[in-house]
């Protein structure tokens, strides 16, 4: 299958809210995630998913958590899940998400969810009722190690947010050798699980298995606990802000890395490439949003 050069793709406009836009009219987003010691990482993806416009945003997190999270961001919702006694999500968890699951745009899973095995059982039984638009991240992938193909079931757009140790673990390749030719195989995994890839690090690479873009904002600022959560979350805003925010997935997948890394490089403008948190890169998507339609990148 024939690749289009990265140069023929242009970043897509990120066009201005209508004027009429309310809360529910610009997004949903659902993020699930969360176990005992990283209650941190679902409520960044969702800090994230805010600060790219979401209008509503829910976290679905372990009761266990639950209390820590709600008192993150005021606002989101907040619901606990059932959950085992060490804090973690098991499909018994699952009756209680559907409800919210129907009435959410886009789902995002994996934000700090644990890997053990009863989790990963959850994350399967998840994805086989999960219709709508998907961000897999974390440890939802690893959820998925040699098994990506099965996500070809899927109704509904999935994107999948590995960095290069993800990547190769979902393709069953060394880490090495993915690094060496980090496109082909990125294209290689979109391909395989009929899904958008954006392959994380220097140069991050958002692909369809045919499209193919490398991003050139960001940098080591980004080298930060935390920071791909929040990617995950305005991942998940700008694909419910559609189409206000690119022509279609892809689109929305290469203006959110593209985002996502101009506020890491005004924040390093200002501070230097090092000591930024990740809850800081969030609270500059808005600020990069205005740059960027500032720039000529949206009417």
């Amino acid at each position: 299958m024939a690749t289009m050069p990265e140069a023929a793709i242009p970043l897509p406009v990120l066009r201005a809210r209508r004027v009429d836009a309310h809360k529910a009219s610009v997004g949903r987003v659902l993020v699930v995630g969360g176990s005992t010691g990283m209650a941190g990482a679902p409520a960044l993806a969702a800090r994230g998913a805010l600060r790219a416009g979401a209008g509503l945003v829910t976290l679905a997190v372990p009761s266990a958590i639950y209390e820590v999270v709600a008192s993150f961001l005021p606002e989101t919702m907040t619901v606990p899940l059932p959950c085992d006694g060490e804090g973690a999500l098991g499909v018994a968890a699952l009756p209680a998400l559907l409800p919210l699951m129907a009435r959410a745009d886009v789902l995002v899973v994996g934000p700090g969810l644990g890997r053990s095995a009863p989790t990963e059982a959850f994350v399967h039984a998840l994805l086989a009722r999960a219709s709508g638009p998907l961000v897999l991240d974390a440890d939802a992938l690893h959820a998925l190690r040699g098994r990506a193909e099965t996500l070809t079931a899927r109704q509904g757009t999935t994107v999948l947010t590995p960095h290069e140790g993800e990547a190769a673990v979902l393709l069953g390749v060394d880490t090495l050798d993915l690094r060496a030719a980090r496109a082909e195989h990125a294209q290689r995994l979109a391909r395989l699980a009929h899904a958008i890839c954006v392959l994380k690090g220097p140069g991050t690479l958002v692909t369809d298995g045919t499209r193919l873009r490398r991003n050139e904002t960001g940098g080591p600022v980004l080298a930060a606990g935390g920071s791909g959560d929040v990617l995950a979350g305005v991942l998940a805003a700008f694909l419910a802000g559609l189409p206000d925010t690119g022509d279609d997935a892809f689109g929305a997948a290469v203006l959110a890395v593209h985002v996502h890394g101009l506020a890491g490089d005004a924040l390093a403008a200002r501070r230097g490439d090092r000591g930024v948190l990740a809850s800081e890169i969030a609270d500059a998507i808005p600020e990069a949003i205005r740059a960027l339609r500032a720039a000529g990148g949206g009417r």
